[in-house]
């Protein structure tokens, strides 16, 4: 199936005060979107042009015989209110399709949405509600869940597409619904959380309109950028788990489209590959949305003879800045603006470049050449010249110190509590944590190893009891927590971390090991950088504040998938005083009934389970 259904209703916002008249409804284009989406917000303006991209919409209130001015813009606390806006609704299913080759090289059991990859873009406007129902078609005997990357989910929990910890995996035959509300805006992508499966195709784009930092003139749309390998990736999990074995990547996708040379596979095989074209209008700002949804590698970006304005990280707008070329870690999304050159060169044709050499020998991809920009009006031809941009392979975030957000977070000096992790790799354990020869990652002091059947949110207190869910409780608290990971001096690799629920604020991310004497002085509490991924540096340390203001069960774990599945995972649980009926406003009984559904599914009788389930 390759097609989405959308429906569009009325919805009001959660914030009060910020309905127009009953029955006066603002509907509207945003200038330059690459969609057709109508934004729709009752008796509101659109503020939100080419030149005044910072503010969104706007309207105009009477009271004491003046007229008054209120506005959500790029400064408005999206952790406090946001506009009004309608319901969207979607439809997807999770399936195989045999006749999808992205680079031009058949894959072993790739599974996608609605038989495309990447999947449909699911899109609304800043304060929408969304509501996707999944249908799990059942192919290759696998279950599903779709996780939405970085969505806050207030008080949404059991939308957060988890299994074994959300929610049971959705059974083959089976639809889950998930309903929750666009408080943030940007751009990211859903995917499923079903051990590895995510890397073998179960992607899409999301995107939440709204307002930005800097202005532009062209929206691009959203770039997904993936490592990709041709085997399924639970056949290649199980091979890189013994030891002394690695992943290799076959080739890197710019919006599903690459190129991998099959002669090596059979002499005079030649794949029909692609590059992911677009164009550029001279003298114009162009915005595009980058997202590394692959599973395994850093993406170094560039554009040739084009330098690169940040405009956001992860669903954060922050204060504009220009680089030549721009890492991203798996999980990761930056917003960037290009200008066109008022006068291209003769050719007018520029290569896009995906580098995987942070992924070291074995990336396995020599060519970083993956896609092409076309001047408007120019020969449409590959290029013809090779200037790439200056870039570095040391494989870390972009400084921390550049990034600085729009909405200001002051970090308290005192934290309501701090949680310290330390991720380690180990090997043989006991057979209750999975396969005795595999390699496990953790932590903490336990790999990460979940019930599907038994998911946290239902069984908070077994979860709090048993070592391999490796959870730890907080308190319902408007204070900060600091979260300080470490890396153990044994690990070969950095660790790009996610974080479900909330955003996170990075105090300190050092290439140095933690020490906790002389660690504090190096944090940044005044409007510290703030994302929801971030790298952990190899041998070094990440400092982390976040709210514990949003209740639930909520992942923390490695975007690397291998990792995640191997166990470098761990959840924190916000509770409420124990009022965990109350926190989840009834959706805890689609979550009862989704599990019904897995328990009596042959799936869940027969599956073995080899690696965390994350």
């Amino acid at each position: 199936m390759g097609w989405i259904i959308t429906t569009v209703q009325f919805a009001l916002a959660l914030s009060t005060g910020l309905l127009g008249v009953q029955g006066q409804y603002n509907v509207r284009h945003p200038l330059g979107l690459s969609s057709s989406i109508v934004c729709q917000y009752p008796g509101w303006q659109s503020c939100n042009t080419p030149t005044s991209r910072d503010c969104w919409v706007r309207k105009y209130i009477r009271g004491s015989g003046k007229y008054w001015v209120s506005q959500f813009d790029v400064s408005t606390d999206y952790e406090e209110e946001y506009p009004p806006g309608v319901t969207r609704e979607y439809w997807l299913e999770v399936g195989g399709n045999p006749m999808i080759a992205p680079d031009g090289h058949p894959k072993t059991n790739g599974q996608y949405f609605n038989g495309t990859y990447p999947g449909p873009l699911i899109e609304a406007c800043w304060g929408d509600e969304i509501v996707v129902h999944v249908t799990n078609k059942g192919h290759f005997g696998n279950g599903t869940t779709i996780h939405w990357h970085g969505m806050r989910q207030l008080n949404t929990n059991h939308m957060d597409g988890v299994n074994g910890v959300t929610q049971c995996p959705i059974a083959p035959g089976d639809t889950f619904t998930y309903k929750f509300r666009a408080t943030q805006y940007g751009h990211t992508w859903y995917h499923s959380h079903y051990s590895m499966q995510y890397a073998d195709g179960v992607v899409g784009p999301l995107v939440i309109h709204g307002p930005s930092s800097d202005d532009w003139d062209v929206d691009l749309g959203p770039v997904l950028l993936t490592d990709w390998v041709h085997d399924s990736t639970f056949n290649g999990f199980a091979t890189m788990e013994m030891p002394g074995k690695a992943f290799y990547v076959d080739s890197v996708l710019v919006n599903g489209h690459g190129h991998f040379n099959c002669s090596g596979t059979a002499p005079g095989n030649e794949c029909a590959g692609s590059y992911w074209e677009t164009t550029f209008t001279p003298g114009k700002k162009h915005r595009m949305q980058l997202a590394n949804t692959g599973f395994n590698y850093p993406i170094i970006f560039s554009i040739d003879e084009h330098n690169l304005t940040i405009i956001a990280s992860d669903l954060v707008a922050i204060e504009p800045f220009t680089v030549p070329s721009l890492t991203i870690s798996p999980g990761q999304r930056y917003t960037i603006i290009v200008e066109a050159k008022q006068e291209p060169d003769d050719d007018a044709n520029y290569w896009i470049r995906t580098g995987t050499e942070c992924g070291g020998w074995n990336a396995n991809v020599t060519d970083n050449r993956t896609a092409i920009i076309h001047y408007e009006g120019a020969d449409w031809k590959l290029p013809t010249v090779d200037k790439p941009m200056p870039f570095n392979t040391i494989c870390l975030d972009v400084p921390a110190h550049l990034l600085h957000p729009i909405v200001p977070w002051q970090v308290s000096e005192h934290p309501k509590d701090v949680l310290n992790y330390t991720a380690t790799k180990q090997t043989n354990l006991s057979d209750s944590l999975g396969p005795p020869q595999y390699k496990h990652w953790t932590l903490g002091k336990h790999p990460m190893w979940l019930d599907f059947a038994r998911p946290s949110i239902l069984n908070p207190d077994y979860s709090l009891g048993n070592a391999n869910y490796t959870a730890t409780q907080e308190d319902y608290d408007l204070g900060f927590i600091y979260l300080i990971v470490d890396a153990n001096p044994l690990l070969p690799s950095n660790h790009p971390l996610h974080l479900h629920g909330t955003d996170f604020a990075i105090l300190a991310q050092e290439t140095v090991p933690w020490d906790p004497v002389t660690g504090p002085s190096l944090f940044k509490y005044d409007n510290p950088p703030r994302r929801d991924t971030v790298m952990l540096p190899h041998n070094g340390f990440v400092a982390l504040a976040f709210r514990p203001n949003n209740p639930g069960a909520w992942l923390l774990h490695c975007h690397i998938a291998s990792h995640a599945s191997s166990g470098l995972a761990a959840q924190i649980l916000i509770r409420h005083r124990g009022e965990d009926e109350d926190i989840y406003r009834g959706g805890l009984d689609e979550v009862r009934e989704g599990c019904r559904a897995w328990a009596e599914s042959p799936l869940s009788k027969s599956f073995v389970q080899d690696d965390s389930g994350v």
